[in-house]
């Protein structure tokens, strides 16, 4: 495999999420910058090698045919799918040199629209399909559902993935009442907006969680993992251990010398405090774990070596990146009632210093519908393909949705 693989792809990615509103499997945009660089069958290794068992599953969509061909002709990879659009499965050529590749031991995922496989019976070679409704079967689809009818007259089909899902409504009768798989992206501005004028205190999940650590006599780094998984939560928790009522000598900066000064027994107390008002609408942990995921992202653009101090800070900037938008308040006056660093302020209110790098490419990373972008930002910025690209790996290779999942399930704790 060549040591610039890598470095000749853009890569993106879109979460997909579960009935629970979980992480269930990510789709990995993969565009070709320098096509005689690369071929299918290696890629598929530097990106699928040795994948974890227990990492979300992996959906290829590759924006070059002889690229998806050739990784389909390969020696498939473990928790890997690839997308195929719907044309080769109609084609008998198309269909045949598919049917050797499920041989081989390939999984596919087809792309299709929901009105060319609504009156299927069985689809071909029993796949899995990436649906994306019409707005007209939307609206059908809302209709059924407002009107009772059940699963019977509804268009959407039990099983599969969809995407294009604007709305929380619509999101909720896709996983809910159709039975589908997941979720390909999400309705954040839809679940936002209807939270509109509530203030949001945190999620009841993160808050047990955060909890039941303490009482199992937890270290302060597993302590934070969890802490971490809110922004609202780190965001009031510094607000709480900088306010006279703590009286704490001096400003505190980062999220771990708040543990630290507060003490396990008052942040207990605390949560405990908290539980009254904290939220229980499950359809906003989506909206949390994507921004939870693009700050571990750009954490992880970090050089390996670099100190837990900055590795803290970087994390922390990214995640207040989007603060506004949950705690529906602009971002300046919200970061200005914290003792914040420079290096933190300069990048989230004035897009300079060393951290905008880091950001801006984790958001166009994770921007999966204008991958054509990211080697431009990669560029302007300075960062490699190579290093952009190895870093999205590492961080969905590590990802754990440990908010929801029981305590032992192989994703109840994120290992960075």
């Amino acid at each position: 495999m060549s040591d610039t693989i890598l470095d000749s792809v853009a890569l993106a990615y879109q979460p997909i999420w579960n009935r629970d509103r979980c992480l269930a499997a990510v789709r990995v945009g993969v565009l070709a910058v320098q096509p005689d660089a690369v071929d299918g069958a290696h890629l598929l290794q530097a990106i699928g090698e040795d994948w974890p068992a227990a990492a979300p599953l992996l959906s290829l969509s590759f924006s070059s045919t002889q690229l998806r061909d050739e990784a389909l002709a390969s020696a498939p990879v473990d928790n890997t799918w690839i997308e195929v659009p719907s044309a080769p499965f109609i084609a008998p050529a198309g269909l045949e040199r598919l049917t050797l590749a499920v041989r081989r031991g390939h999984h596919l995922l087809r792309q299709a629209p929901l009105a060319s496989v609504r009156n299927e019976q069985i689809a071909p070679l029993g796949v899995r399909s990436l649906l994306r409704p019409s707005p007209e079967e939307a609206l059908e689809a809302m209709r059924c559902h407002g009107a009772g009818e059940g699963a019977e007259n509804t268009p959407l089909l039990p099983g599969q993935i969809y995407e294009g899902i604007a709305g929380r409504g619509l999101a909720a009768i896709c996983l809910d009442d159709a039975g589908a798989f997941g979720l390909a992206g999400w309705p954040d501005d839809d679940v936002l907006h209807s939270w509109r004028g509530r203030q949001l205190i945190g999620a009841r999940s993160v808050i047990e969680e955060c909890r039941q650590a303490i009482e199992s006599d937890c270290s302060i780094d597993q302590l934070e993992r969890y802490v971490r998984q809110d922004p609202v939560l780190v965001y009031r928790l510094l607000i709480l251990v900088n306010s006279p009522a703590v009286g704490t000598a001096r400003e505190i900066e980062t999220l771990r010398h708040a543990i630290m000064m507060l003490g396990f027994g008052a942040l207990k107390q605390w949560l405990g405090e908290q539980l009254a008002g904290s939220e229980t609408d499950i359809e906003l942990h989506p909206v949390r774990f994507a921004q939870v995921m693009r700050a571990r992202l750009a954490q992880h653009m970090l050089d390996s070596g670099s100190e837990e101090e900055l590795r803290a800070e970087v994390y922390l900037t990214a995640l207040f990146a989007q603060l506004d938008q949950l705690m529906q308040q602009p971002l300046g006056p919200l970061l200005h009632k914290l003792p914040l660093t420079g290096r933190l302020l300069d990048a989230l209110l004035r897009k300079a210093g060393p951290y905008v790098s880091l950001l801006e490419v984790a958001r166009a990373q994770g921007d999966f519908d204008h991958l054509h972008m990211l080697p431009a930002v990669c560029h302007a910025h300075d960062i490699t393909l190579e290093h952009a690209n190895r870093s999205l790996l590492r961080m969905l290779a590590s990802s754990r949705d440990q908010t929801h999942p029981p305590r032992d399930h192989p994703w109840a704790m994120d290992r960075d």
